[in-house]
């Protein structure tokens, strides 16, 4: 598996839908996982489905620059949005709240920064609903998996909270 890491942070503003950004959702991941889905206006969006495909085809080129003899297709994963049919787009932004760090092997927590409009820190007992407008900053990270494929993810970093 191999993770490449861009190094730009990008700020989107949009509606929460499923938000669990006050507290990590433990449902289907014991360790946690911090994540919203954003919808977005479909002009403001482009410019993030830009770097999303951007991010995938320097992992395509790696590949290719790894296996230039292969023809086979490369295999892609699930893109981190879609379309909706009235046009907006849904952007899928996530965080580990805790886990193994791949490189030092020590284990970590982390949770994003949430602010309110004024940047005031958010309340931690209150939580974020569905429905509220949200500056989301986030991070592409492209990467490439056996099983899954190539892809991005769009790894959250803070959270504004707007109305």
């Amino acid at each position: 598996m191999t993770i490449s890491m861009t190094n730009k942070i990008y700020t989107i503003s949009g509606e929460t839908k499923y938000p669990w950004l006050t507290q990590p959702d433990t449902q289907f991941n014991s360790d946690g996982v911090y994540h919203t889905k954003l919808i977005v206006n479909q002009d403001k969006a482009q410019e993030h489905i830009k770097v999303i495909n951007d991010v995938i085809s320097k992992e395509i080129a790696k590949q290719h620059q790894l296996t230039p003899d292969n023809t086979k297709p490369v295999n892609r994963a699930p893109l981190p949005y879609k379309v909706l049919e009235d046009g907006t787009v849904e952007f899928n932004i996530k965080m580990k709240a805790s886990g193994i760090n791949s490189k030092t092997k020590q284990p970590f927590t982390q949770s994003p920064r949430i602010v309110d409009k004024k940047l005031n820190e958010f309340p931690k007992d209150q939580n974020i609903f569905g429905g509220s407008i949200c500056k989301i900053i986030y991070e592409p990270i492209g990467y490439n998996v056996a099983s899954t494929g190539i892809g991005c993810t769009l790894r959250l970093k803070g959270v504004q909270v707007l109305k």
